[in-house]
């Protein structure tokens, strides 16, 4: 199954560039992929006051498709929409500490869940409680718009369980082609994630 990509690069504070990546079912004759472009413009307007001012966020024009199994781009295909300025106003959070979406599927690869996470910048410290972790005034408006992007994209946005090649005799991790998986929900994690360790 050819899959559909959508890239968005965030801007416009320390730190960025960052990159969001979205997948869908292709290939690029349905309207699958100009669905998810333009709900994820949507969905970056609609937290434009919820992130801090000077962020910016742009949804690349160039909506990619590839084979799922190995990777392999073979069309790309076009949207055009704006660019997003955020308008948020006091100071952020260190920029190292996102909002964290945390994505599920029935998915299982190499006996694991098949589970995506996309981090969110630009959080402000008003919106960070006592104890370190969000507040409603920033969660609530991203799970209206996690759900809102999911209703949009009507069951077609994927998380992709990327292909991985054996590297040699003693990888006890069989090589496996790349496969794609419906995402069923997302949902705020109730803590700040730290982007640069991975760790979430």
């Amino acid at each position: 199954m050819s899959l559909l990509r959508v890239q968005t690069v965030w801007g416009g504070v320390a730190g960025s560039p960052y990159y969001t990546n979205w997948y869908c079912i292709g290939p690029l004759t349905t309207n699958n992929g100009a669905t998810l472009h333009n709900a994820t413009h949507n969905f970056l307007i609609s937290l434009q006051s919820t992130l801090a001012a000077g962020l910016t966020a742009q949804v690349q024009p160039e909506i990619l498709e590839f084979n799922e199994a190995d990777g392999v781009v073979t069309n790309a295909g076009a949207g055009n929409v704006g660019l997003v300025t955020f308008s948020g106003l006091g100071d952020q959070i260190p920029h190292s500490n996102q909002a964290l979406i945390q994505w599920t599927t029935n998915g299982i690869v190499h006996n694991r869940r098949v589970r995506g996470r996309t981090f969110i910048p630009g959080a402000l410290e008003a919106e960070n409680s006592p104890t370190g972790t969000p507040l409603p005034a920033v969660g609530n408006p991203l799970q209206t718009a996690i759900d809102t992007l999911l209703s949009t994209t009507a069951g077609t946005m994927r998380i992709w369980a990327r292909p991985y090649k054996s590297k040699g005799a003693e990888d006890p991790i069989p090589p496996r082609p790349g496969s794609a998986h419906a995402i069923v929900s997302g949902k705020v994690a109730p803590y700040w994630a730290v982007l640069r360790s991975r760790r979430d």
